[in-house]
């Protein structure tokens, strides 16, 4: 979606710094009123950017929870259901609190529309340290496609430089299969770009392949990239000038020519077949031993 009013105001305040320089007029957890909401008020965003948690944390944080309350306040805005609210970060914590038995968290209440929801909720997940890398790239593209902004301004967004942010947006060009692995992080990003390196089609997937089996190190992948390229250098055709196919198509349309003059005096099939150095044969065509012998005739009286 363009929403070009928007993201100039993100432009100007930047997100690196917290969800206070990204929307300093809403209603944060160091100022804003802290409140008890029941849990059972919160919906998830269908359009949450972060899809994977993984049971053993949760149950982890869970225990935690159980033992020191949920310490961080949840981030949410108003739903379309009077009295009920959309969760814009903290899911983590919400679900962690369930598990725990909890009937209420702690909430900030933001004045966000849904797209400045989706736009916190991106930002704050972005922020983390344990996505992966597919849900980190996943989270830059939407960024960049629904929100039209550029890899130098994601960048300045998240005190990054823009080349971290162009090479995570190219691990969305892996095939399914490794992006599945970098999602169950059996790859790591390190991984994906030395992939990357490799043609996708059979190359690409017989390094995936080699490298979940042996469990290849980056280094390790990267060696096997640099050895595949090389055989796929030594066996591809060489190049031809166009001054050599020009050559070479004069010399064919010349032996054809020869082939149909031939042919009249034998009149049997003619092929030449010419080899490096300027050497060569002419193949002659003959179906029985009385045709043999009319061309061995016709051939010893050209001698003659």
């Amino acid at each position: 979606m363009d929403i070009p009013a928007k993201k100039g105001a993100l432009l100007k305040h930047g997100l690196g710094r917290g969800l206070g320089a990204l929307l300093p007029d809403a209603v944060s957890p160091e100022k804003g009123p802290l409140r008890q909401c029941r849990i059972s008020l919160i919906e998830p965003d269908a359009k949450q950017p972060r899809r994977r948690f993984v049971d053993e944390n949760l149950e982890e944080l869970a225990q935690s929870i159980k033992e020191h309350g949920v310490i961080q306040p949840l981030l949410v805005r108003a739903a379309e259901k009077a009295g009920h609210y959309t969760l814009i970060a903290g899911e983590r914590r919400l679900r962690a609190a369930g598990k725990a038995g909890l009937a209420e968290v702690p909430v900030i209440v933001m004045a966000l529309d849904e797209v400045q929801g989706l736009q916190v909720s991106l930002i704050e997940n972005l922020q983390r340290e344990d996505l992966n890398p597919l849900e980190e790239a996943q989270g830059y593209y939407r960024l960049a496609h629904e929100f039209s902004l550029t890899h130098t301004e994601i960048a300045k967004f998240l005190s990054k430089s823009r080349t971290t942010i162009s090479n995570m947006l190219r691990l969305l060009n892996l095939p399914e299969k490794a992006q599945l692995c970098l999602a169950e992080e059996q790859l790591t990003m390190g991984h994906g770009r030395a992939l990357l390196a490799l043609p996708e089609g059979e190359l690409q997937d017989r390094a995936l392949s080699e490298t979940l089996e042996k469990k290849l190190s980056v280094r390790e992948l990267e060696k096997l990239v640099r050895k595949l390229k090389k055989e796929e250098a030594e066996t591809a055709p060489v190049e031809e000038s166009s001054e050599l196919k020009e050559k070479k198509e004069l010399q064919f349309k010349e032996d054809q020519s020869i082939s149909q003059r031939l042919q009249k005096t034998f009149t049997t099939g003619i092929r030449i077949r010419r080899q490096s150095g300027g050497r060569g044969r002419i193949e002659l065509d003959f179906k029985s031993s009385e045709e043999f012998e009319r061309l061995l005739g016709l051939l010893e009286s050209e001698r003659a």
